[in-house]
């Protein structure tokens, strides 16, 4: 179970090949051109939040922006 205070940023695809990451909260979300630059965002967001980790998606992520 994860904690109140515990961010998972899930990196993966979506159904149209897009990069996403999105934190299982829904305090953010992002779309990225690369698997690497969806990678670099969640690490550099996981050492601005304690407790932070990073998990990669085994299935697509449904995004919330518009492309």
């Amino acid at each position: 179970m994860v904690s109140r205070s515990e961010h998972v940023l899930r990196v993966g695809q979506d159904s149209q090949g897009h990069w996403v990451v999105q934190e299982e909260g829904g305090l953010l979300e992002g779309l990225f051109r690369s698997r690497d630059a969806a990678v670099r965002f969640a690490l550099s967001e996981c050492r601005a939040f304690p407790g932070a980790r990073m998990v990669l998606a085994t299935t697509p992520l449904h995004s919330i922006l518009s492309h």
